[in-house]
């Protein structure tokens, strides 16, 4: 457990901003749950979209070079009209590739990665109108969302027909004697979800809804791509040849590039998955005791 605990470190570094939204996500799901316990209403469904990134490969979050297809399963628990509780499961892929980058740092840096994602989420949503799939009266409405979320990542880089997962393989140096302050990333952590879209009814028992959501992650290494070159003499000693041909692939080979940059560390990775979701929903009763506008004017 000691071990586990230290090789995933990274997992419990929050920054500051993180840890107080963690701490304002927790006293809002303790305050949500003191209300209306009684006839909540809850659904499920399916959402099937797609997942991108933005990060040291790809600076565009909604770029069209790299989407590919992600699927989720997703739970709702109306307190009311206007406030859920949301909770699901996501998997998808992301990638990027220097080779179509517009600039020629970029492309001579030629690097390329995928990355699989799995994702447990959970959150809050805020309908602007009144809605519940449960209610026969309410129909459409546009909402928020925010959350917390669990996710696994693992990027890798092909290279002479084989598939390399990269975090192993300490490309920037991570875990070498040489590099003492550049620890191994964890392939497992958190983000905070948030997005927005639009719920509708379809039928009284199902619903559509068009949905938006980025990840603001707190790693750098979705694409194992963060600070400078490391010392290939270091790198193949640790790990080996491909180690050293995966950490640098540059086109220009016969510049040295040891202490020079390969990723911005100051910006930190994002991606997203954005789609549709077909809802049914599991409750005949709803609440509807939510009132978020209404402000009573005294004389």
């Amino acid at each position: 457990m000691v071990g586990l605990l230290k090789n995933n470190k990274a997992l419990f570094s929050f920054s500051t901003s993180m840890r107080i939204y963690i701490a304002v996500f927790i006293a809002f799901f303790i305050l949500m749950k003191s209300l209306h316990t009684n006839a909540q209403s809850r659904e499920m469904g399916i959402m099937v979209g797609v997942m991108g990134y933005k990060g040291d490969l790809n600076p565009v979050m909604f770029s069209d070079k790299f989407l590919h297809p992600g699927i989720g399963i997703v739970y709702r628990r109306y307190y009311n009209n206007h406030w859920a509780f949301r909770a699901g499961f996501n998997y998808g892929r992301i990638s990027a590739d220097d080779a179509q980058a517009a600039d020629s740092f970029s492309i001579n840096r030629n690097l390329s990665f995928r990355s699989d994602i799995m994702e447990l989420q959970g959150g809050y949503e805020f309908n602007f109108f009144p809605y519940q799939t449960a209610n026969p009266s309410t129909f459409i409405t546009p909402y928020l969302f925010a959350g917390l979320a669990l996710y696994r990542y693992n990027p890798k880089a092909e290279l002479n027909g084989k598939w390399y997962a990269l975090q192993p393989l300490g490309t920037e140096g991570q875990g070498t004697e040489k590099y003492p302050e550049r620890k191994p990333y964890t392939r497992i952590s958190i983000n905070m979800p948030f997005g927005g879209g639009i719920k509708f009814k379809i039928t009284p028992r199902f619903c559509g809804v068009l949905e938006v959501g980025v990840r603001r992650c707190y790693v750098d290494y979705l694409d194992d791509v963060s600070k400078s070159y490391a010392d290939p003499a270091t790198i193949r000693k640790e790990y080996g040849k491909a180690a050293v041909e995966l950490s640098d692939r540059s086109l220009e080979q016969g510049t040295p590039q040891v202490g020079r940059q390969r990723g911005d560390p100051s910006n930190k990775d994002w991606y997203m998955f954005s789609g549709i979701q077909v809802c049914y929903t599991l409750s005949k009763k709803y609440i509807d005791s939510c009132r978020p506008f209404r402000i009573k004017l005294s004389k």
